[in-house]
């Protein structure tokens, strides 16, 4: 499956010049560090430009993450109670609009595919993360029990 270039989607909704891509692309080749962290350090997008992007990038299909890299953003975590995180083996990581990023294993994709969008009431998307680190970030992030009216 041919995913988007991440690039190409940021510039849909910052104005990138050709120059500027280039320029990105070539500080990426040398420091590793993402397209998007690169062009925010540069002051040309801000991170919910960023976020928006990898939500776009990720309806092509979910990508493998590092859950310690791309880290949870706790506002995410309302959108889903600790009991459904850990009956279907997902985190949440990101929010957008009424889009819910999900962190999930490979082993338990289609089962939250099929099922969690209709029980959560939002548009869902996947990506995908080592069963361990969710596991990790499950009982860190919902370390205090259910919230309060959780089922």
């Amino acid at each position: 499956m041919s995913t988007a270039r991440f690039g190409e989607i940021l510039g849909r909704l910052v104005p990138l010049s050709d120059q500027d891509v280039s320029e990105i692309l070539e500080e990426q080749a040398t420091s590793h560090r993402r397209f998007g962290q690169i062009a925010m350090s540069w002051g040309l997008c801000k991170p919910q430009h960023v976020w928006r992007a990898w939500s776009e990038q990720l309806a092509h299909g979910p990508e493998r993450v590092d859950l310690g890299v791309v880290g949870i953003d706790t506002q995410a975590l309302s959108h889903l109670s600790g009991k459904l995180a850990r009956e279907f083996g997902v985190v949440p990581v990101r929010t957008l609009g009424e889009r819910v990023i999900l962190a999930v294993s490979p082993e338990t994709l289609d089962r939250a595919a099929e099922l969690l969008p209709a029980m959560m009431g939002k548009r869902v998307q996947f990506v995908l993360a080592d069963a361990e680190q969710i596991a990790q970030a499950i009982t860190v992030r919902y370390a205090h029990g259910e919230k309060p009216g959780e089922n």
